[in-house]
């Protein structure tokens, strides 16, 4: 129980990967937070988020697969209509949509926080993500 107590002091509040069990079974916080990836499903699609931290700052990426670019020969409108809307997308300042050589359309967002996220810093910039790309990706789910 001591341990428990000296570990909710130490480092609070707490942030994401820096509570770990030690080899001795213990409860630990570590200095820097490591690494950490998560995943959910907003409008039946899966993003995943990461953190990784850089010295005293963290990087945080999100990104999902949206679907594929109509072939010319299934449907050269749907085709046009769907690079139309990525190329509106163009200005946006948190994401970006991307294709691949596959012509996979990915959607992808990175930034730098000047500290260590805490789990509120990561919902927040996912929901600052989240905001500024549903538009678009409820425009493009009628073409995909």
């Amino acid at each position: 129980m001591q341990a428990l107590v000296e570990v909710s002091q130490a480092a609070l509040p707490l942030r994401l990967g820096t509570v770990h069990v030690t080899p001795d079974g213990l409860l630990g916080i570590a200095a820097v937070p490591s690494a950490s990836n998560q995943r959910f499903v907003v409008d039946d699609l899966l993003f995943q988020v990461s953190t990784t931290p850089i010295g005293d700052r963290m990087r945080f990426r999100i990104w999902a697969e949206i679907g594929w670019v109509p072939y010319t020969a299934q449907s050269p409108e749907r085709r046009r209509d769907v690079l139309t809307i990525l190329r509106a997308s163009q200005h946006l300042e948190r994401a970006c949509f991307v294709l691949d050589d596959g012509q996979k359309i990915l959607v992808i967002g990175e930034s730098e926080a000047e500290e260590h996220l805490d789990v509120t810093g990561v919902v927040f910039e996912t929901l600052l993500f989240l905001q500024e790309v549903r538009p678009y990706l409820r425009i493009l789910s009628d073409y995909l």
